[in-house]
């Protein structure tokens, strides 16, 4: 317990009176890590007692004036798949789409370098960095989709990928929801013989490839960080998220051992132009209703569309036994849900890119 007299008053700095404990659990629900460099300079105790904060928050501000390479990158890419891709079955993507050599990210990740001020914390355990909204938009908004959300699993590679996509995506009116999702259930087992046309398939392929460079970069991203932050053993937990919540790259314990194994053996050649990860052969099953309501979140979504990503290796589809990704934001939840009950579903594989 910590006493004072009045005279005392002014001149006790009340941290003083708790242990170092409980200060560190403090640091550790803060967590942000604006706030835990300016607490560095506050006093020697507090300097002393930062560096082993072990739940980081880094939002990563935009560089400040980004290149539209990028995205008029990203656009030629989509373009080319989609002239390409159903020239024959999808099993295509033997063309390796690499990025311009003149490409860069458009985020400043100074902070992450070994010269960076993440270098600090020696012992690190969770690590969420969010990445800053794109200069043109929500992905998958130039392409028809109203709604696009995607989650994604790594180790050395993709492990799991699942995608929520919908043409329309709006508030429901309270009065009357009631009475359309009622509807909605006896037409239910009509909608799910709806088969997908030519066009709309392709669409939907476009938001797929979208989600899965955007997984792809942020692999890249982390590969980089733990090149250059080898002194942060301790990590085990890694989530790399977007300002607007569209897209999660998650990792475990064992996933960034295996990414860490992956660095050390394989030794990533820093010269490559492309500033993503290779996407391997993957397994795709796709569920799609024309509408589908979500009375817990309140929404009614249109072309609503589930898509499970899986890695094909020798042949055979990688199988996780765990249930698919699921993450927070209740929309998301509740037509993964939904739409894994639709009995109707598309299988697909897609190459390497």
């Amino acid at each position: 317990m910590c006493y004072k007299t009045h005279e005392e008053d002014d001149d006790l700095a009340y941290f003083d009176c708790l242990p170092d404990a409980l200060l560190l659990l403090i640091f550790n629900k803060l967590h942000d890590l604006k706030s835990l460099t300016n607490c560095l300079s506050v006093s020697k105790r507090f300097r002393s007692l930062v560096p082993f904060t072990d739940t980081i928050f880094i939002s990563i501000p935009p560089l400040p004036k980004p290149s539209n390479i990028a995205a008029s990158y990203i656009n030629n890419t989509l373009r080319q798949v989609f002239h390409n891709l159903f020239l024959k079955p999808l099993r295509c993507f033997h063309r390796l789409m690499a990025s311009p050599k003149s490409t860069t990210m458009s985020f400043d990740i100074s902070c992450c370098h070994s010269n960076g001020v993440l270098r600090i914390f020696k012992e690190m355990k969770s690590l969420h960095l969010e990445l800053p909204l794109h200069g043109d938009g929500e992905l998958g908004s130039s392409n028809g989709a109203s709604f696009l959300q995607w989650k994604a699993d790594f180790g050395s590679n993709l492990r799991t990928c699942i995608i929520v996509g919908a043409t329309s995506f709006q508030k429901c009116n309270t009065f009357s929801s009631s009475a359309i999702c009622s509807q909605r259930k006896e037409e239910r087992i009509f909608m799910e013989e709806t088969v997908l046309n030519d066009d709309e398939l392709k669409l939907r392929v476009i938001w797929t490839i979208s989600c899965l460079i955007a997984a792809s970069t942020r692999q890249y991203l982390l590969k980089q960080i733990l090149a250059d932050n080898p002194n942060i053993p301790m990590l085990e937990r890694v989530v790399i998220s977007d300002a607007n919540k569209q897209g999660m790259f998650s990792m475990g314990k064992e996933e960034l051992v295996e990414m860490r194994n992956s660095i050390n053996t394989k030794q990533e050649a820093s010269s490559s132009s492309m500033e993503r990860s290779p996407v391997p052969e993957v397994s795709m099953k796709l569920w799609y209703l024309p509408i589908l309501d979500l009375p817990d979140s309140g929404y009614v979504m249109k072309g609503a569309t589930l898509v499970l990503i899986r890695p094909v290796v020798d042949g055979m589809i990688e199988n996780n036994s765990d249930d698919p990704l699921v993450g927070d934001e209740k929309p998301f939840t509740e037509a993964v849900r939904e739409m894994s009950k639709v009995k109707k579903s598309y299988l697909m594989t897609m190459s390497s890119f």
